[in-house]
């Protein structure tokens, strides 16, 4: 879930993020995992109050709530979140050695992106030091360029999924209509396609062209 309301909105705001945690909780039931996004908004203090006041909420973590150079900050509110609680962070984070400092911080989840870490090989780098720091690796959504190395490994347990839909009624491919062939989830499982490369093709009805100068 996205978190909507920032500390520059004081103790009301902080209340109405957890009106919302609390009425998701009320909608999916008591075992469904529910994750704060708070694409790194945060500071130590407010994220250390709002993962203890949601702990009774079953929040299972707390993502990327500071900036992923905050590495001190994050050994801090990995020290006094509430157990149990996970801290994952690192979508924004690129190179083994930025992750190398990240993971030195005691974090329970990295999170690169294929595309921004330094692509597939870095990506299995990285995931290597993850390993020797049993730290586990759930890649920032990048649809194929992440399943494949999700099947590959014994520290990434599941792949993230974005959905891209417009008013979310249905499970839609993250890059459509770029890709074609792209798989989509069914029942919580994806398969990866075998076809050469990542098995997708450039939609050749798509104009390639950017739509911004620059």
């Amino acid at each position: 879930m996205a978190l909507h309301h920032s500390p520059s909105e004081g103790e009301e705001g902080l209340l109405a993020n957890l009106a919302e945690l609390a009425e998701m909780r009320k909608r999916v039931g008591p075992d469904f995992w529910l994750m704060w996004d708070c694409w790194m908004s945060l500071d130590v203090e407010y994220a250390t109050r709002l993962a203890h006041r949601a702990a009774p909420y079953g929040l299972k973590w707390i993502e990327e709530a500071l900036i992923p150079d905050d590495y001190w900050g994050y050994a801090q509110l990995k020290r006094q979140a509430p157990p149990g609680m996970l801290i994952t962070s690192g979508e924004h984070e690129a190179t083994r050695w930025g992750f190398r400092q990240l993971l030195e911080t005691g974090v329970d989840i990295i999170q690169p992106d294929v595309n921004w870490c330094g692509g597939i090989t870095e990506l299995i780098k990285i995931s290597a030091l993850a390993d020797a720091h049993a730290t586990l690796v759930v890649p920032h959504g990048s649809s194929v360029y992440s399943y494949h190395f999700v099947v590959t490994r014994t520290n990434s347990p599941f792949a993230e999924f974005l959905m891209m839909h417009e008013t979310a009624e249905k499970v839609v491919p993250m890059f459509s209509p770029l890709l074609l062939d792209e798989p989509v989830p069914v029942d919580g499982r994806m398969v990866v396609p075998e076809r050469p490369g990542f098995g997708v093709r450039l939609n050749p009805d798509i104009e390639r062209a950017r739509p911004y100068p620059h």
